[in-house]
């Protein structure tokens, strides 16, 4: 069954000193210097996460207003306590931004890129799960649906969590809403 994610129901890693949080969605206003670090739960992002049990289908919208190089926001899947994959968007200059997906194995991590332009403010992800496969896709209307990158998990027996992050790595912040957060388990996908 497909159930609506309230944001207010979510575990906090690392909370904001700027939020709005409600039934329906979360505000973030991210600070500057703040960076997602390479491995495990990061100590400055802001991030989230819930559990989902077995095959899962989880979907977001992110809205944004980047303001300086390397602001970004999206989603992270990790496995057990290691963080197993990060996707989001990254802004670059007024040209290009950059939709990454980045799988870490052990310590290091490879990297899917695609390029879009600046002038977007949205972006629709999912992360589809089943029997240690993993499939992102992404949308810019949330209608029509995009593969981005496959995968499958080293240990899939492992418990999975599904965060959601933003952070300003430069001196900058930026405004960004997750809304519109579903969470589809197993036996109805």
């Amino acid at each position: 069954m497909l159930k609506r994610i309230d944001p207010r129901q979510l575990t906090w890693v690392c909370q904001p000193k700027l939020y709005i949080l409600s039934s329906d969605k979360l505000l973030i206003e991210t600070e500057p210097f703040t960076e997602l670090k390479p491995q495990g739960n990061s100590a400055e992002a802001v991030e989230m996460s819930i559990m989902p049990k077995g095959s899962f289908c989880f979907s977001a919208r992110v809205d944004f207003n980047y303001h300086n190089s390397f602001d970004q926001c999206g989603f992270i899947l990790y496995e057990g306590e290691n963080r197993k994959m990060v996707i989001g968007t990254e802004y670059h200059n007024d040209e290009k931004m950059k939709l990454r997906c980045i799988v870490y194995h052990g310590g290091a991590g490879d990297i899917s890129v695609r390029d879009v332009g600046s002038a977007i403010t949205r972006m629709f992800y999912r992360i589809w799960y089943r029997g240690g496969a993993v499939r992102i896709q992404y949308s810019f209307s949330g209608k029509r649906w995009s593969d981005f990158r496959e995968f499958r998990l080293n240990h899939p027996e492992r418990k999975l969590k599904i965060g959601i992050y933003a952070c300003s790595p430069g001196n900058s912040f930026f405004d960004c809403t997750f809304s519109g957060m579903t969470l589809e388990e197993e036996n109805t996908i």
